[in-house]
Parts: structure tokens; sequence; C-alpha cells
């Protein structure tokens, strides 16, 4: 496995070895030895997979207050989209800074968002899916949204008109949520 950093050194991109044979690719998408090995202890307790049906949709900004936070772990399975890591721990250096990256079937990257972070996904191909891997429950007591746009956050999405769940049509500005990351 290589492990890519990025600009928020909690944040990071991981890409499994591919191994050729007569029969055809083989490839890994998760190995909790080797997430070990570069300092990630991430054991996921629920996998979802999401399939937006159009180019341009949007979910996000995510995640759950604590006690539950969520740490998570993504690729695409079919299509493309750009994910998005945005830290929201008020007492961190990077607070409120964002990357992103593009996810593919034909890439097989990963990206691992630790607790205390938001995450959105653009879909950029119809039929894409995404799969998530979760370490805690989805909990709707502390499940929360920001709104994809908010400018204090200001993610540079390439769309301006983004297909969005109504969840996300009416999420709060982060000024006014209740974020107790």
């Amino acid at each position: 496995m290589k492990v890519i950093k990025t600009d928020l050194k909690e944040v990071l991109i991981m890409e499994y070895e591919e191994k050729d044979d007569s029969r055809g690719t083989k490839y890994s998408t998760f190995s909790q030895r080797e997430l070990v090995k570069f300092g990630i202890d991430f054991k996921y307790v629920e996998e979802n997979i999401y399939c937006p049906l159009k180019a341009g949709t949007v979910y996000g900004i995510h995640f759950q207050n604590n006690p539950m936070p969520q740490a998570k772990l993504l690729y695409c399975i079919n299509g493309s989209g750009i994910d998005y890591a945005v830290d929201l721990r008020k007492e961190s250096s990077t607070y409120l800074k964002w990357i992103s990256v593009k996810l593919s079937s034909e890439n097989r990257r990963q990206i691992f968002i630790p607790k205390g972070f938001g995450h959105a996904f653009l879909s950029l191909e119809d039929k894409t899916k995404v799969v998530m891997r979760i370490d805690n429950y989805f909990d709707s007591k502390y499940s929360r949204q920001i709104a994809w746009n908010d400018p204090m956050i200001g993610i540079k999405y390439p769309i301006t008109n983004p297909i969005l769940a109504q969840h996300d049509i009416v999420a709060p500005k982060l000024a006014d949520s209740d974020i107790n990351l």
C-alpha cells in the first residue's frame, strides 16, 4: 500500500498495489495490517454504498457530533467523483482548511477521513458508486450537515448548481450550527 500525505496531516490518500496474471487483475480494498503500519487505527463497523444517479450530485458537508464522531474510509467502485475533507476541530491549527481528491474506479484511490472532519462528495459521472466505511454507527441524534457552499469553509467545487438532498438544501451555515468537535 502506498500512502500519500495531504495538507491536513491526519487525512491520508491510499493506493493499494495491483497484481496482474493470466486471470486478470487483483487488488486489495482493505488491510487492517497495512493501515496500522501507517499509524491508522481504523476498524469499521458499517459499510455503505452511495449511488448518485447524475453527475453534479453533492453529498455534504456531513459529520457526527461528539460523543459519536465518525472516521471514514471511502473509494469509488464505479464512475468518479471528488471527495472533500474539512477540518472541523475548533482547536486545530488547520481548522476550516479542506482538501480534495479525485476518486474513481480507474485510479482506485481511497481517502481516510478521521474523526473531527466534515465530509463532502461530488459525483463527476452518472451512476457513480462510492463505498464508505465508517468506524461508528450512524446516529440521527448526532448526525449534522453544514451547507455545502458555506463561505467560511469556501470549498471550491467545479460546479455552481448541484443536485442536493433536502437535508443538504436546508443545512445551516457553520456559524449557525451546533458543532461540538
